[in-house]
């Protein structure tokens, strides 16, 4: 197998996690859908995301085009491996430096950027907030199959976990992927050049991919971790999401956008600041949206520590669920 070759060293040496990373199963779906690679995403979660996307998705095609190859691990949506809520990842998303990531791609590039690259360098702040939309719409598409994965992630952490304690580590490495090989201590990744690399005392995070077969994602230069993607065993038999067509929202239908988003975004419960964050409005909005659900009994405040989070009541939770549930 031709690509990166990474020297692990000695297996019962090696630091091993195994990473619930909800954004390294986003990724390979928009890679497909905007730039035609191949993650061995089936095709109908390909459509369900492709028709979810806005308009707006057209402009960053370039940067998963043939030979993008380097991709910034914010963009990757796998900057924190420990990131196990993608609600984090999007917060993250949201607050990140645009001038940074302008700065690391220039320095990346140096004199030669892509064009599919210069747009973030020509309007960083416009970029990621294009980025961020098209996030937030493939993860609306794909996190009941994220839910429906969750029993097979924890069997996938108890399986590596396993064998790294009855120090069949090799055995896990040889069968995680058709693109990821292994043999003599050292791992063989896809990738245009042929570079070699070593663990080094690093941890080696595997990150199991839900929506896609044959996965090509890793990061073998971070000073901290060494990760990368592999097919979620037995993820094939979660099946596709199934096409329907789309109906109203009788949530947002009864109480408006905001208040359904705040209802629908204190699970876990939240403060002001982070329902703000979360649903892009200023904090004086929020407040006030939030004292109209606590009169009418569907929310209610608590204080934890030093900080108050708005949570559900039950009248608001049965609400919740009666209004979200899928038509009949």
């Amino acid at each position: 197998m031709a690509g990166s070759r990474l020297l692990l060293g000695p297996l019962d040496e090696v630091h091993v996690e195994v990473g619930r990373v909800p954004g390294a199963s986003v990724f390979p779906v928009l890679s497909e859908v905007l730039g035609g690679a191949r993650h061995g995403v089936p095709r109908r979660w390909r459509d369900a995301v492709r028709s979810a996307l806005p308009a707006a998705a057209d402009t960053l095609r370039p940067l998963f085009g043939p030979g993008s190859g380097w991709i910034p691990d914010l963009l990757t949506l796998t900057g924190d491996v420990r990131a196990t809520d993608m609600r984090s990842v999007l917060a993250g998303l949201r607050e990140a430096d645009a001038q940074s990531l302008a700065a690391e791609v220039a320095l990346h590039h140096g004199d030669a950027v892509p064009r599919g690259w210069q747009r973030v360098l020509d309007d960083p702040a416009g970029f990621l907030g294009t980025y961020l939309d098209v996030v937030q719409a493939a993860w609306r598409q794909l996190e009941p199959l994220w839910v429906r994965a969750d029993a097979l992630l924890g069997k996938e952490a108890e399986r590596v976990g396993s064998a790294v304690v009855s120090r069949n580590l090799d055995g896990v490495l040889t069968g995680l992927s058709p693109r990821i090989g292994y043999a003599d201590g050292a791992l063989e990744l896809p990738s245009c050049g042929a570079e070699h690399f070593e663990l080094a005392g690093r941890r080696l995070v595997l990150i199991p991919v839900v929506c896609g077969t044959a996965p090509s994602l890793y990061s073998l230069d971070r000073d901290d971790v060494v990760w990368f993607g592999y097919p979620l065993p037995g993820a094939g038999r979660l099946g596709p999401p199934v096409a329907s067509a789309p109906r109203k929202d009788d949530l947002v239908q009864l109480l408006g956008p905001v208040r359904a988003g705040v209802l629908r975004s204190v699970q876990p419960p939240a403060t002001v600041s982070e329902l703000a964050r979360l649903l892009n409005m200023g904090a004086s909005t929020i407040t006030y949206h939030c004292e109209q659900l606590k009169a009418a009994g569907l929310l209610q405040r608590e204080r934890y520590g030093r900080e108050v989070r708005q949570r559900l009541t039950g009248r608001g939770a049965a609400l919740v669920d009666l209004l979200s549930r899928p038509a009949a």
